[in-house]
């Protein structure tokens, strides 16, 4: 059922966004449509990355996993598969993010913890998948 599982994609996409944040990477907002997310970056507030694109951001599907989003007008768009796992702990996601950028994440930041909330890998429409999307509902 759609409905339960966008609950559960939101609950992790909102999850991943509180994250970046905490990281120093300000969100914009994010969405969840059926097997996909998305989470913009918000270029108006500080950040420890200097985006030079016109939009930047992360997208999220189940068969592809995480990848950073950069748009420059007109119409360029470059995609950068991001090495984490398919459910990855936010923490992860951040910094892999904070890695692309070669940047470090703040000293006064939490330090991601991956055994915190460990990353899953496994395949999209699996029992382990669900039980995994599920710790963000």
């Amino acid at each position: 059922m759609w409905s339960s599982e966008r609950m559960t994609l939101g609950g992790y996409l909102r999850a991943v966004a509180a994250g970046l944040e905490d990281a120093g990477l300000p969100v914009a907002d994010w969405r969840a449509d059926p097997g996909e997310g998305w989470i913009p970056f918000d270029r108006r507030r500080p950040s420890i990355v200097a985006w030079e694109h016109d939009q930047a951001g992360l997208t999220w599907s189940e068969s592809d996993g995480w990848a950073l989003l950069l748009v420059n007008s007109p119409g360029r768009r470059r995609t950068v598969p991001l090495a984490v796992p398919l459910l990855a702990a936010p923490a992860s996601i951040a910094l892999a993010v904070a890695t692309w950028a070669g940047v470090p994440l703040p000293p006064n930041r939490p330090t991601p913890n991956p055994d915190a909330v460990p990353d899953f890998d496994g395949p999209a429409g699996t029992q382990q998948f669900a039980r995994a999307l599920a710790r963000y509902a």
